[in-house]
């Protein structure tokens, strides 16, 4: 643990909440690494090569951010992380896709990883 004094995040939008975390593939899906992010679950995206939903733990206003990085382990493939669609207001999902060079979406290797990065409002209030 960080033995410093940090700072509250400061904003102009009022209830920014930023949820972070790092998974783990494999051929089963995907796994949050242990201590490694909560809030949230990751599932392959039914039989789609390459494509992921994050479900939040809860609804939230808005998603004004969000940022993903394909971390090769193991592989020799060079993916990219893509959005390809949220709504963190009803379905509280954010869909991922890893896409090669082409733009295709494509199964990673196991033991590779992603991370993110969500920043979300909570609230209406401007």
């Amino acid at each position: 643990m960080a033995n410093r004094d940090f700072k509250d995040v400061q904003a102009l939008e009022r209830e920014l909440k930023l949820i972070a975390g790092r998974v783990t593939f494999s051929s089963s899906g995907a796994t949050v690494t242990t201590n490694a992010g909560s809030g949230f679950t990751v599932a392959r995206d039914g039989s789609n090569p390459g494509e992921y939903i994050v479900t939040l733990t809860d609804k939230y206003t808005d998603l004004l951010h969000c940022s993903a990085t394909y971390v090769q382990i193991a592989g020799s493939d060079t993916l990219f992380a893509q959005v390809e669609a949220h709504d963190v207001a009803s379905a509280k999902t954010v869909e991922i896709h890893l896409v090669n060079d082409a733009g295709s979406a494509t199964a990673p290797s196991d033991t590779d990883q992603m991370t993110f990065l969500l920043v979300l409002k909570n609230s209406s209030v401007k």
